[in-house]
């Protein structure tokens, strides 16, 4: 009886031991990023269909080096530092910090996923020249609104020790654009990044020795060169993807200083038109990415392939033979390195797990109540349905008709709200339509439209702003003082009144 009990016991714990492995082993089953036929069936054609996409081979790809996830100490803004700092960064060993084999659990995964979230993507070597400018390069960082939190901190970016005795300023991390810097000092990670990036490119760029030291044709040249391989669209004859040559050889040093906070000059869009910033909540339930739903997301391998393609794989694409940034012949000069799949996995996994703060901000029940209620009279819950307040949909910019078999394929509310089509027509990024956004988090963001040209919602439903006469309270390209911002043309007919409670409504989600 007893030998029984025992081999039952044995079989049942045998059973037990099997299904935990087999969960545990599906729960991390690392999908495979770089699948040829599932990044061409990610991406929504282009408008113009005669466009075909390539990619990097899986041969290719798979040979390219896996980035390695070091431990990362802060950035003071120049003279806030520790004594002794940089001396004693420089006695630092490298610490690996992702590994692998130590996540078990989701929330191991996720606490991962937050490393590569802040892993930088380029290094700047903190060398002794470096060091040297950095008083000058504070200077010009305060006078062009880059701060340091209330410990003298730059907290968008990092030093990151790669080698024993070689400290480096790393930059371009996902959170170098989606993090939020509240005036409190607390950050929000996901949030509408409010650090000018473009502004601290251009700072880094141009004090550097060797563009110093250049001539005003080779700076001219360069910058040419290098903003042809972000935006250039062979494809596409419009005035859109030429707005760089409008740029004055004087105006070199400071091309980028009027960037706001809250949109980016980002690759394979427009230099003369910035996109703003989407925070990255509630990304698991959306079916695509980026503000042209150029991307299905059908599972967590489809975010997992968009982050890899936006840390700079897809400025590599082919479009039509045109490739804006080829890479180098052998893979093992690919210096730039790749995020691995188990990387990818624990980020994805990482951005599933961000939820939005709420407003902090009360409005009373009585003025909420009136907002909600003109928000369904309204007939904003067609695009903006709750939950998520967003309908999941794709609708048609201005001169783009949606194939019949798109209907098919695709979530398309088949009415345009008349934004400049410019991004969704004439960039690598032109699906010819916009995602319909959520509104969840609006609160906490700036830069409205999907070219920023609007400080906040108020704007959005004042109807000056379609006149020519009107002067956008955000983003203004290069040169334009005035300008009609296009789209949304709805909730002009509410009174003041009504449309304080609307927004109040909207803030409150």
């Amino acid at each position: 009886m007893g030998r029984k009990i025992s081999l039952t016991l044995l079989i049942l714990f045998s059973i037990v031991f099997f299904v935990s492995f087999s969960t545990r082993h599906f729960m991390y089953d690392i999908p495979k990023v770089w699948n040829i036929k599932q990044l061409e069936s990610m991406h929504l054609p282009y408008a113009d269909t005669s466009i075909k996409l390539g990619f990097v081979t899986e041969e290719y790809y798979n040979q390219i080096a896996d980035r390695i996830s070091y431990k990362t100490y802060p950035f003071y803004m120049p003279g806030n530092e520790p004594e002794g700092y940089y001396e004693w960064l420089a006695n630092i060993d490298p610490v690996v910090n992702f590994k692998e084999q130590d996540l078990k659990t989701d929330a191991d995964w996720i606490k991962a996923g937050e490393l590569i979230y802040e892993l930088p993507m380029n290094f700047i070597p903190l060398d002794s020249a470096m060091l040297s400018l950095l008083p000058a390069l504070a200077k010009r960082w305060q006078a062009t609104g880059i701060h340091a939190d209330k410990k003298g901190i730059i907290p968008f970016v990092v030093i990151s020790i790669r080698k024993r005795g070689k400290p480096e300023l790393g930059i371009e991390s996902c959170g170098m654009c989606h993090t939020k810097q509240m005036p409190d000092g607390q950050l929000f990670k996901g949030a509408q990044g409010n650090f000018v990036a473009d502004r601290f490119r251009n700072i880094m760029t141009t004090t550097n020795p060797n563009w110093q030291n250049a001539s005003l044709e080779n700076r001219l040249a360069r910058f040419y060169d290098f903003n042809k391989s972000l935006y250039y669209t062979p494809w596409v004859n419009n005035e859109y993807q030429e707005s760089y040559k409008k740029i004055k050889p004087e105006d070199l040093l400071t091309t980028h200083y009027d960037q706001l906070p809250g949109v980016q000059s980002r690759n394979n869009g427009s230099f003369d038109h910035p996109i703003s910033i989407p925070d990255l909540y509630n990304l698991k339930e959306r079916k695509y990415l980026d503000k042209t739903g150029h991307n299905l997301q059908r599972g967590i391998e489809d975010l997992m392939r968009y982050a890899i393609l936006n840390q700079n794989m897809n400025m590599s694409s082919s479009y039509n033979g045109f490739i804006p940034d080829p890479v180098p012949a052998d893979p093992a000069d690919y210096k730039r390195g790749k995020f691995s799949d188990a990387q990818l996995y624990a980020l994805a996994k990482f951005l599933y797990s961000l939820k939005s703060p709420k407003n902090p901000a009360k409005f009373p029940v009585k003025l909420l109540e009136k907002g909600k209620a003109i928000f369904i009279e309204q007939g904003c819950v067609s695009c903006h349905t709750p939950p998520l307040y967003t309908n999941n949909k794709l609708t048609p910019a201005d001169g783009f008709e949606p194939p019949a078999d798109h209907f098919k394929k695709y979530s398309i509310f088949n009415i345009s709200i008349g934004t400049d089509p410019g991004l969704s027509l004439y960039t690598r990024r032109g699906s010819g339509y916009y995602k319909i956004p959520s509104l969840i988090g609006a609160w906490n963001r700036t830069a409205f439209l999907h070219d920023g040209h609007l400080a906040n919602l108020e704007d959005l439903f004042d109807s000056s702003r379609f006149s020519p006469a009107y002067t956008p309270t955000y983003f203004k390209p290069i040169g334009v003082k005035q300008m009609a911002v296009p789209g949304h043309p709805f909730g002009m007919e509410l009174t003041k009144d009504e449309k304080t409670a609307l927004v109040a409504f909207i803030k409150s989600l």
